[in-house]
């Protein structure tokens, strides 16, 4: 929903006689807001998104034009309109600064001297805001959606409005410690890729239609998964926007089953026989389920400042092996050794049959799936 640079460009290019010199590519790019940048020093105030327009002051502090602009690519920047005539030139525009741009899929305009920056800045901004005002109408939508077990019709209607029919395919990626956006959100635009992404809870979600992108699944994981600590919990394909509240959910136990696994992603649809746990009516018999299996070690863990759930837990996650169990606490092999011990005198019980060790595994998923709920 947010718009694009092309959307800025079409529309002004005439009015302030805007010329587009490289980074074609990334006219898709996403424009969160419009900053005037006159100070190298000053880049750590942007947060990405930016379409920076600048007259070059900051040349006259010696510092070169392509220095800046990589500064502001480094930064997740969407663009960089330059004021020329006083202080850069178009000649200035080097071969290295036109390449980089390409490749970086950076746009670089310039207007002449002449053109007050003043009009150029309220035209953008106006926009900004409207755009603004839409993508807000449509986050709060979607967030309400999240608690409504049967879609508000006033809900629906919004989303209706704004291009989510429905009746139509649909999927929900749950993220987690995804910080920087504008680098997802440049990716997909790039490729034409209709979606919507929100904060909730203090993770992005991004929704979109399987059935109306070209990108395979596989090419949207790949994309969201650009940084290492980033976790994802995917939901099933659903088939109307009155599932959403059901879905998201599902998608959140996915993500919950990551963490717990320590693993990028899961899908819903491949948790198997874990998804009984979500499917079941009776909280209460679940919780009971946990507090026997787990409950002493709990206990003990709070009274004596002890941590033996997490070695279980990664006991069992392990496959009972001590060494990858002493490699993924950090621990000594022999302190392992010795916590199995105590925690097989609490339990009362030994961790080597499969029935045992399957009670186990359930209990710490129904543990987790308590601490979403």
């Amino acid at each position: 929903m947010k718009t694009q640079v092309s959307e800025l460009y079409h529309s002004t290019k005439e009015k302030y006689s805007m010329t587009l010199h490289s980074g074609e590519a990334g006219l898709t790019n996403s424009v969160s807001w419009i900053y005037l940048a006159e100070d190298f020093q000053n880049m750590s105030f942007l947060k990405g998104g930016e379409l920076v327009i600048t007259t070059g002051l900051f040349t006259r502090s010696g510092i070169a034009l392509f220095d800046f602009i990589r500064s502001l690519v480094t930064h997740n920047c969407s663009g960089i309109l330059i004021n020329v005539g006083q202080y850069i030139h178009i000649e200035e525009l080097t071969e290295e600064i036109i390449e980089f741009c390409i490749t970086s899929e950076f746009p670089l305009f310039t207007i002449p001297w002449d053109v007050h920056l003043v009009d150029i800045m309220q035209d953008y901004c106006r926009t900004l805001l409207q755009s603004t005002q839409r993508t807000d109408e449509l986050n709060a939508a979607f967030q309400s959606a999240v608690y409504q077990a049967n879609l508000h019709e006033s809900t629906l209607l919004t989303l209706n409005r704004y291009g989510f029919a429905t009746d139509d395919e649909y999927r929900i990626i749950v993220m987690q410690n995804l910080q920087n956006t504008t680098r997802v959100t440049f990716a997909l635009n790039h490729r034409h890729f209709k979606y919507h992404l929100f904060e909730h809870d203090n993770r992005q979600v991004l929704i979109y239609q399987p059935s109306r992108t070209e990108m395979s699944f596989e090419e949207v994981l790949e994309i969201l998964l650009f940084c290492d600590s980033i976790i994802l919990g995917i939901s099933n394909v659903f088939s109307s926007l009155k599932e959403f509240s059901l879905c998201y959910k599902r998608a959140r136990f996915a993500l919950a089953s990551a963490v717990f696994w320590n693993i990028p992603l899961v899908n819903f649809e491949e948790l198997g026989i874990f998804q009984i746990l979500f499917s079941s009516s009776d909280p209460e018999m679940l919780k009971d389920i946990c507090q026997k299996k787990l409950g002493k070690l709990e206990a003990y863990d709070s009274a004596h400042e002890t941590d033996y759930l997490t070695t279980l837990r990664i006991f069992l996650l392990s496959d009972c092996n001590l060494l990858e169990t002493s490699d993924k606490l950090h621990t000594h092999r022999n302190t392992v050794i010795y916590r199995m011990k105590k925690i097989k005198e609490l339990l009362g019980s030994e961790i080597n049959d499969s029935k045992v060790k399957f009670d186990l595994l359930m209990a710490f998923y129904i543990r987790e799936y308590f601490l979403i709920y």
